[in-house]
């Protein structure tokens, strides 16, 4: 199953873009196949992006039926899922996300670890192995080899990434009850995991980077980049969708 949904595709769709590119560069062709996989996701990726910021939005909602049916696990799931209906959040579909994004690294690897050649049992019919390939990605990089730079690339492009959504919303008034809850424990202490989380995931992904064959750090980092990208259109996006709803407030 993992060969036919993920390393066979992964294998062909590189050597699709290696024969189509001038001068059979490898690494334009992982660029080009990661953006084809960012593409056949965008509806996932976008619906997860979009949700992350809505819970935020929500969470003082949110908080409001925890405090409210404590105590009463069903009822509290009960109103958590409705106001998740009314919303219109999807709170499952970011781990989804992050979980489809693991057999495609685990691909990439089983593609690049000796080099693009030529294997007969993953090969389409109707995909030619390109003749005199070489196999330096840009004319100096060896994408089966560990690069440094790399690392450091995926880490400060998913720390600018993860920077962004931390700040989603920042600006948002907090009523005095929100205020109060700052010195609740499990506010202090979440806070303090999440600014944990936002400087540990970049220097852990940047470490394991470095460590795998460059293909995954190239991988990785067009993959923050693109995904930087789409924060950026889901957050303008969601202004404007508050913008209209306000101003239809307004008029009525």
């Amino acid at each position: 199953m993992f060969n036919t949904f993920f390393l066979e595709p992964i294998y062909n769709t590189v050597l699709f873009f290696i024969n189509i590119i001038p001068n059979h560069d490898i690494g334009i062709a992982v660029i080009l196949t990661t953006l084809l996989v960012k593409i056949i996701l965008l509806p996932l990726n976008l619906s997860s992006q979009r949700s992350v910021y809505l819970m935020k939005e929500a969470q003082i909602e949110i908080d409001e039926i925890k405090a409210k049916h404590k105590g009463d696990n069903k009822k509290l799931a009960e109103e958590t899922m409705s106001l998740y209906k009314k919303k219109k959040i999807k709170p499952f579909s970011s781990i989804f996300t992050l979980i489809i994004q693991i057999p495609v690294f685990i691909a990439l690897y089983f593609v690049f670890v000796d080099g693009v050649v030529f294997k007969e049992n993953l090969i389409y019919s109707f995909i030619d192995f390109p003749e005199n390939l070489k196999h330096l990605a840009f004319g100096f990089m060896d994408l089966t080899k560990k690069y440094w730079f790399l690392g450091v690339l995926t880490g400060i492009s998913m720390y600018i990434f993860s920077k962004r959504q931390a700040d989603a919303f920042k600006n948002i008034k907090e009523n005095k009850k929100d205020k109060e809850k700052e010195s609740d424990f499990k506010t202090i202490f979440a806070k303090n995991m999440q600014m944990q989380m936002l400087y540990f995931l970049p220097v852990i992904s940047g470490i394991s980077a470095a460590m795998f064959p460059a293909v995954i750090g190239l991988y990785w980092t067009v993959n923050n980049i693109l995904n930087i990208f789409q924060d950026v259109y889901i957050k303008r996006k969601l202004k404007i969708e508050k913008f209209v709803k306000d101003h239809n407030k307004h008029l009525n």
